[in-house]
């Protein structure tokens, strides 16, 4: 199959009703983590997929936990194109909503106001009623086009870690994750590394602090050579140059006793040309060279989320853009965030092409009074309907 033929509207008037609602639907659902219960998300999605003609099928994780796999059947001449959400959003904070959190209200301008109408239950929507529009009309392309609906992204990737680990990402050659971008076109963004490091001494009287050692000191010691680390990349021209921010820091319990245990918590953002299992290695050297008579560190990873790159003359980001150009709007932006995504678990060990593009101001993400506007949805859920057209042409 050389060439694909162009539906003339592929996603109309009805379609964007149908997306509203649905993205109302699934506003409605509590699914903050923790402790998540996505699965009624999955199960509501699925239930429209299969009505529109996709087929699909949830994968059980854990009780009230589930992914989504859905499919637009097609050709085996290509690798499959795979649209990737999660279900899951952070909890709503202290400070009062103008509007219910989860009452999904519509405003008369247009604008959807909610918990997860930006991150991420708008591109999921926009996604999934995409896929909707190509199948009820039929559309044939010579590879399958996938939706991957993860749990979990919100605080440990666990979805996207079971995807992965059971083969859903085989034989998929793209990949296009609706995070909120504005849409534009975000060809990177960086990687985290969380690590907990504790050191511990030997207590004593603080008249006699010879007799003692003193786990603060040798952690403070450590954590100035921890965020003097020479990571040997040059500057990103997207991302800058990778971070390092100490979080926190405990240790100690009175005033006149020589501290015996001091933990501090390590924030480590990394670019692209950054590779996490050769940085662990350079930071266990510098943990071995702190060690003393008397003074026992310990370094321990609470989360390895690594960095998202894609040139930005890949064929996949080039796709993109033509696609947004024909809506008039002049060129996108092409350009990288600073937070992670599901992309970080994906990405990494297949080498796919990922793109993040989706509807919503990721500045409103995480935010008390959440909200996108209704064109910005609309606009999104088109894009994911022609886009297959663009790349594979």
């Amino acid at each position: 199959m050389d060439h694909v033929q162009r539906e003339t509207e592929t996603f109309g008037p009805a379609e964007a009703a149908e997306l509203v609602e649905l993205t109302q639907a699934l506003i409605r659902i509590d699914t903050v983590n923790p402790p998540g219960n996505e699965r009624a998300v999955a199960q509501l999605l699925l239930d429209r997929a299969l009505e529109w003609g996709l087929e699909g099928e949830i994968v059980e994780l854990s009780e009230a936990r589930a992914n989504l796999q859905l499919r637009l059947p097609g050709g085996t001449e290509q690798p499959a194109l795979m649209y990737c959400g999660h279900f899951d959003t952070v909890p709503l904070g202290g400070a009062p909503w103008t509007h219910d959190a989860h009452g999904a209200h519509l405003s008369p301008e247009g604008v959807l106001w909610g918990r997860g109408a930006v991150d991420m239950k708008g591109g999921v929507a926009a996604m999934v009623c995409g896929m909707g529009a190509l199948a009820r009309r039929s559309a044939q392309f010579p590879a399958e086009i996938r939706f991957l609906g993860t749990i979990g992204e919100e605080v440990d990737c666990a979805g996207a870690r079971a995807a992965l680990g059971s083969g859903a990402m085989d034989g998929v050659g793209r990949l296009v994750i609706a995070e909120p971008t504005n849409m534009e076109l975000v060809v990177a963004h960086k990687g985290a590394l969380f690590l907990e490091l504790t050191a511990r001494g030997r207590s004593a009287h603080a008249a006699m602090p010879e007799q003692g050692v003193n786990a603060i000191s040798h952690m403070m010691r450590l954590l100035e050579r921890i965020e003097q680390l020479d990571f040997r990349v040059g500057e990103h021209p997207l991302l800058g140059r990778p971070t390092v921010t100490i979080g926190t820091i405990t240790g100690g319990s009175v005033v006149n006793i020589v501290p015996d245990r001091c933990v501090a918590q390590v924030d480590i953002r990394t670019t692209p040309d950054v590779d996490h299992e050769a940085l662990l290695e350079v930071l266990a050297h510098v943990v071995d060279a702190h060690r003393v008579d008397g003074v026992e560190f310990e370094l321990r990873v609470t989360g390895d989320y690594p960095p998202v790159g894609t040139a930005p003359d890949d064929p996949l980001v080039t796709a993109a853009d033509r696609v947004l150009r024909a809506f008039g709007d002049g060129a996108p932006r092409k350009t990288a965030v600073s937070y992670f995504s599901d992309g970080s678990i994906l990405q990494p060990p297949t080498g796919l092409p990922t793109l993040l593009c989706g509807p919503g101001d990721p500045d409103l993400a995480h935010q008390t009074d959440e909200r996108v506007d209704v064109a910005q949805l609309v606009r999104a859920a088109r894009f994911f309907a022609e886009l297959p057209y663009e790349v594979f042409q």
